[in-house]
């Protein structure tokens, strides 16, 4: 039996997890003097109305090299095999603490997938790999799928601001964005493994726009009608809402799942931003 686990930094939910099939692997983040893991009984409400707010802001964690030893070994008591998907190797150091655990365990025993991305398009890859290991695929044919389904699966995100990724130092390549640009809402996504602006709108309606029109042309160039999507949102109802009623309305939707970001993600984009990942579904 082969186990998928996804870090917390694809927002994945409970009741997803549940669903899927997908173990959690949780990163932390750190306030108060204090460290709290990510895990599905987390205030996301509380974090985004109360801390982020502070003054002092928030850092975040992966998972240590002894963290990563005790889940692999949890897992593998009732698993033969693992595929892991990792929050991409340049935002993060989990990848790699993973990747040095994994090879203690023998050779072919776990797969630390590096995503390189994170968020809602972290979770359609372990989504991908869960949905063909219920079909019966074996850990090599799960792991060519997913990686077969990568130019399917893409998401962009509207931000409010891009303090809290410059203050992060996961700025990426959006660095040429920052100063002067306060009344601008950049439009990001991840490109080999780092944040990449791709398009600057001056309001989350043009934003919006913009993300529908992208999925248009995606889907008439490659010719897959079919979408399944996420919309992730750091406490901003009115445009998740509104994202998904476009959604819905211009599109084959075969699922939609809305969820609140993840803390430790969100913590470097900040509040109030948003995003839409989706996956292109063959017929």
């Amino acid at each position: 039996m082969i186990a998928v686990l996804s870090d917390s930094t694809g927002s994945l939910t409970k009741e997803m997890a549940n669903k899927y099939g997908i173990i959690l692997v949780p990163y932390y983040v750190i306030y108060g003097g204090r460290s709290y893991k990510e895990d599905f009984g987390f205030d996301y409400t509380d974090y985004y109305q109360n801390i982020m707010i502070k003054d002092v802001l928030p850092t975040t964690s992966q998972p240590s090299t002894e963290d990563f030893a005790k889940i692999y070994e949890e897992v593998l008591k009732t698993h033969d095999n693992v595929i892991h998907f990792t929050i991409s190797n340049k935002l993060s150091k989990g990848y790699g603490n993973a990747k040095k655990v994994s090879e203690r365990f023998g050779k072919d025993k776990i797969y630390v997938y590096d995503s390189l991305t994170v968020l809602g398009k972290q979770t359609l890859l372990a989504m991908e790999a869960a949905q063909r290991r219920d079909r019966g695929e074996g850990m090599q044919e799960i792991i060519d799928g997913v990686k077969s389904e990568e130019e399917y699966i893409d998401i962009f995100a509207v931000f409010d601001t891009l303090k809290y990724l410059a203050k992060g130092g996961r700025i990426g390549k959006a660095q040429a964005l920052v100063g002067g640009l306060l009344s601008i809402k950049p439009i990001l996504t991840t490109q080999e493994g780092l944040t990449t602006p791709v398009c600057k709108v001056r309001t989350p309606a043009q934003g919006l726009n913009w993300i529908i029109e992208k999925i248009k042309k995606e889907i008439e160039n490659t010719g897959r009608k079919k979408v399944f999507a996420i919309i992730e949102d750091a406490l901003n109802d009115e445009w998740a809402n509104k994202a998904e009623e476009r959604l819905r309305d211009e599109f084959d939707i075969v699922e939609l799942i809305r969820t609140r970001m993840s803390v430790v993600t969100g913590t470097h984009i900040g509040p109030k931003a948003w995003d839409i990942a989706y996956h292109l579904l063959p017929e």
